[in-house]
């Protein structure tokens, strides 16, 4: 029998582990991960699943987060809603599960930048470690609060002794010592549903919430500023989506909302438009990432969903010139695109993560 976890909002069902998902339910496509290697000209699924009784596919996971290996190009994590958890360690040729997720809704994972082998996972209530590359794993903590949520995790790149946790309800969590012990550093008392860690700046956090905006420590969490009302010049971007670090950039991130895409090349402080073919507000951009090699190339898609949000389309978009102009191309699924990553090496090489509302 299909499970079901119904909650109140559509980015939140998207983007945040709520809304009405039913797991086990019939897709209107494939879903899981697909690659191009000419920026999005031509795509094929990467959904090769090895087991004992022959090769299967993941094409039918609900992808809820794309996580990368800092260390290692080629090694992707995908978080899922109810479907556990999956990793490549050949850019997507073949994948594995994790057998002790198997059937959990996976919040949030981070690996070790300094140990590929060294990785933490979250499936809401509890905080898992393994330092064997997943063979196995133990609990590092547990969220007691019912009402409650773990729904990020970070590392800070410099110190990987230092974890980070988000909690829905708004408090931030720390470990010192590689999840040995933890502390509370942070109560916002309003909901959030994202953390970052910046890989140029140790010490440097951002935290953001779905309807309260956007909020960065410098010093681990000790001290915060509230970036928000910068946000309040361009209607409903505090309708949150996605936050994207620039990869090489210290200074520079991205901010998807409901208004569409914001840039900001002082850590959150002022934010530009990034100008898109649709208006502000017209569609749901999901997915955003840039060329590392090449900060003018830049990648996005724009959702679609109808009156009862059932999804109508998704188009793919990519620019050669930083968004001044773009070309669209087809997505190779009719199902939502969620997540986008281009490879660091091969930059040619995207892929891109679905799931579905149904």
């Amino acid at each position: 029998m299909a499970k079901k976890f119904c909650i109140f909002s559509l980015a939140l069902l998207l983007l945040g582990g709520a809304g009405c998902i039913r797991l086990g339910s019939s897709a209107t496509g494939p879903m899981g991960i697909f690659r191009t290697d000419n920026k999005g000209e031509a795509w094929r699924a990467t959904v090769a699943y090895p087991t004992a009784q022959g090769v299967s596919t993941i094409a039918g996971l609900k992808v809820y987060r794309l996580v990368t290996d800092p260390s290692d190009p080629n090694t992707m994590y995908l978080a899922t809603r109810g479907q556990g958890l999956f990793y490549t360690y050949n850019a997507g040729e073949s994948w594995q599960s994790v057998a002790d997720f198997n059937g959990q809704f996976i919040y949030g994972l981070a690996v070790d930048p300094t140990d590929k082998c060294t990785i933490y996972a979250t499936n809401g209530q509890n905080i898992y470690k393994t330092t064997d590359c997943s063979r196995s794993w133990q609990t590092v903590y547990t969220e007691q609060r019912p009402s409650q949520r773990l729904v990020a995790l970070a590392i800070d790149f410099k110190h990987p002794e230092l974890i980070y946790g988000a909690i829905v309800g708004g408090d931030v969590i720390l470990s010192s010592d590689h999840g040995g012990s933890w502390r509370t550093i942070k109560r916002f008392g309003f909901d959030i549903q994202h953390l970052a860690t910046d890989p140029q700046t140790p010490g440097r956090i951002y935290v953001a919430s779905y309807r309260y905006g956007l909020f960065r420590s410098d010093d681990g969490g000790t001290s915060w500023a509230d970036l928000s009302k910068g946000l309040d010049a361009f209607n409903d971007s505090r309708n949150f989506y996605r936050l994207v670090l620039h990869p090489t950039r210290a200074n520079t991130l991205f901010w998807l909302s409901k208004y569409g895409i914001l840039r900001s090349d002082d850590s959150g402080a002022s934010w530009q438009e990034l100008p898109l073919i649709p208006p502000p507000g017209s569609v749901n951009v999901y997915a955003f990432a840039l060329n590392p090699q090449n900060e003018q190339e830049l990648y996005f898609t724009a959702t679609i969903l109808g009156d009862k949000q059932q999804h109508l389309r998704s188009t793919f978009y990519r620019s050669a010139d930083g968004g001044r102009t773009w070309v669209t191309k087809k997505l190779p699924t009719t199902t939502i695109p969620v997540a986008i990553y281009v490879h660091p090496v091969q930059p040619a090489t995207l892929f891109m993560a679905f799931t579905t509302l149904n």
